[in-house]
């Protein structure tokens, strides 16, 4: 220890930053062996087809609306309900919704109009209803921009087993050919995949609501869904409240596709704002740790200490680093995203270079602007990720 406090201030920040890069290498590693072994397994046929109870919040109509739904009525499952949510009869996507139940009767639709406030959180208000006139023993909640392969419903039950009372689709994105979406999908796929598989391998609960099943009887038990009003990522602590009580979280093997086709490099860039402002405020000791697990602040600093250490040439380690930071990303991403990937190795290149360029920027827009931009609201956080004043509605 005392030759440890002998040593300059600069050798100890770089022997720490060394141990720090080398977990994060761990973390790669990690992901790395956990995508190929968890997902896209083949689909098993269940022994029991528990009934599922799919609550589907909407707010406005998007132009790939329709065909996300659509998918939901053309579920290969034998037993499920669709919940419909909407907060007032002139939303927009209503005459889609009653015009989709028209056209597939024999699918057991419901819509349900005005929500039912019980806390701060626009979206558990809005589905509310649904919740409590759901009659199926498993809730799916699944957001607008969801768009469900058949097999995927199947696939989710198959991991509910008897200790799990929680179980996600991975938030992937499915193919599409413009720059913003394609800029989205590779964010899921490399950056937010590694942390979302390795907090799954290691137990530690990285729930995300846009598609979850969760046992009702559960959620019951920790107060219903009501109890989560104020929360603005009630996902998030659906999963802290399920685990206190002894329940285990699961994952799926297929990933949760989403399909938005509003999806622009801007406003991925204010999604990723929203989502890092939420990390501070439910976890604030990442506010120290987020900006160092990104690409080029970590290449940058992991250079520049081995130079401190070792005298090497610090360009030289930082295109190593480079290259196999991306090699990474590149094999993570085809991990995750399964056979017939449609984006070349270029546009990959390129987009990736853009999304990890950018990354420092949205850190720095997080710390300097805390306030939350979300649908038709502006939203403040307490420390915990509760809401702490009423929301200001946006112009």
């Amino acid at each position: 220890m005392s030759s440890l406090l002998s040593l300059h201030p600069s050798t100890l920040l770089s022997i720490a930053f060394l141990l720090f890069t080398t977990g994060l290498a761990l973390l790669h590693i990690l992901a790395q062996f956990y995508a190929r072994y968890k997902l896209h397994k083949p689909i098993v046929k269940l022994s029991e087809y528990v009934g599922v109870s799919i609550l589907k919040p909407l707010v406005g109509v998007e132009p790939n609306l329709e065909n996300n739904l659509r998918t939901f009525f053309h579920i290969n499952y034998p037993k499920y309900e669709l919940l419909f949510c909407v907060h007032d009869d002139e939303d927009p996507s209503v005459p889609l919704v009653r015009k989709l139940m028209e056209e597939f009767p024999n699918v057991d639709a419901q819509l349900f109009i005005g929500g039912e406030e019980v806390g701060l959180n626009p979206k558990v208000n809005n589905m509310m209803p649904a919740y409590r006139n759901s009659k199926h023993p498993l809730i799916l909640i699944s957001d607008s921009v969801i768009r469900m392969r058949p097999e995927a419903l199947t696939d989710m039950v198959g991991w509910m087993t008897d200790k799990v009372a929680l179980v996600t689709q991975m938030p992937f994105c499915y193919d599409r050919d413009e720059w913003g979406p394609s800029l989205e999908q590779i964010y899921f796929g490399t950056s937010h995949a590694r942390i979302y598989l390795v907090g799954n391998l290691l137990n530690f609960v990285c729930s995300t609501g846009m598609s979850s099943m969760i046992r009702k009887k559960a959620l019951e038990e920790c107060g219903g869904m009501g109890k989560f009003g104020d929360f603005l990522a009630e996902d998030y602590f659906f999963g802290v409240e399920l685990t206190k009580r002894g329940w285990e979280c699961g994952l799926a093997a297929l990933p949760a596709l989403q399909n938005s086709g509003s999806v622009t490099s801007e406003s991925f860039d204010a999604r990723a704002s929203r989502w890092t402002k939420l990390r501070f405020a439910m976890l604030p000791h990442i506010i120290v740790v987020e900006p160092l697990q990104d690409c080029f602040v970590n290449c940058l600093l992991f250079s520049l200490s081995v130079w401190n250490l070792t005298g090497w040439n610090p360009f030289i380690v930082m295109a190593i680093h480079l290259i196999t930071w991306f090699s990474s990303d590149y094999s993570l991403f085809n991990n995750v995203h399964g056979k017939h990937m449609r984006m070349d190795l270029r546009r990959f290149f390129v987009l990736w270079l853009r999304r990890e360029f950018f990354a420092p920027r949205i850190y720095v827009d997080a710390m300097l602007k805390p306030d939350i931009c979300w649908r038709k609201g502006t939203y403040r956080l307490a420390w915990g990720g509760r809401i702490k004043t009423h929301p200001m509605k946006n112009e």
